[in-house]
């Protein structure tokens, strides 16, 4: 009996690897592209291969290399040259170089359409949620204004009150610091310049 059990257990252990194989099939594997779509939002517009959509490759001073893109459907935030509009609309179109938004006009009850090119784009407000950062960004400054503000109105060393010391103004400070370096990484205004580049890719 004990002889069929290590028999058994060496055949499995045998046939389980070709038994995986068979079920993992490299030409069906899914590209970083596909994935990304997978996992996208819902509101945006993926039809078919082919579909355009726009690309910031961003190199911003604080962080690293990051790629945004935006896809019909998706809200987009950005200023143009020599305007001091800002517009947070979505997006309907997008073409090799241009893309379109949608806009309300509220004083006749319509919707309109706009094209933008993206050579007059110069800037765009990006986020990007990253894991602790992010809610870290509007919970450190409070945390630093929290700290200054207990070591004012409490007692300290001297026992007196509203009174504070360069050491707890210091490490109040450093928390809001680090609040401010957080929402940075976070939410960013960055230029279309050499650094970060704004153009057209397709799905495929």
């Amino acid at each position: 009996m004990k002889q069929v059990l290590i028999i058994a257990t060496l055949f499995l252990l045998r046939v389980s690897p070709l038994l995986a194989q068979d079920h993992y099939d490299r030409t069906k594997a899914l590209s970083s592209e596909e994935l990304f779509q997978k996992n996208s939002n819902a509101n945006r517009i993926i039809s078919q291969p082919g579909q355009k959509y726009l690309v910031l490759d961003a190199s911003p001073t604080i962080g690293g290399f990051h790629r945004y893109r935006f896809f019909p459907g998706d809200q987009i935030k950005f200023r143009m040259k020599n305007e001091t509009i800002r517009f947070n609309e979505t997006i309907a179109s997008v073409t090799d170089s241009s893309f379109t938004i949608v806009t309300v006009n509220d004083a006749v009850g319509r919707t309109e359409y706009q094209e933008i090119p993206l050579k007059e784009v110069r800037l765009l407000k990006v986020s990007r949620r990253i894991p602790f950062v992010t809610q870290a960004a509007p919970l450190l400054p409070l945390a630093g204004l929290i700290y200054i503000g207990a070591d004012f109105f409490n007692r300290g060393i001297d026992n007196k009150r509203f009174t504070t010391d360069a050491s707890s103004i210091a490490v109040g400070g450093a928390f809001i610091a680090a609040g401010f370096i957080c929402y940075k990484l976070s939410f960013s205004s960055l230029k279309i310049n050499g650094k970060n580049k704004l153009k057209v890719l397709e799905t495929y």
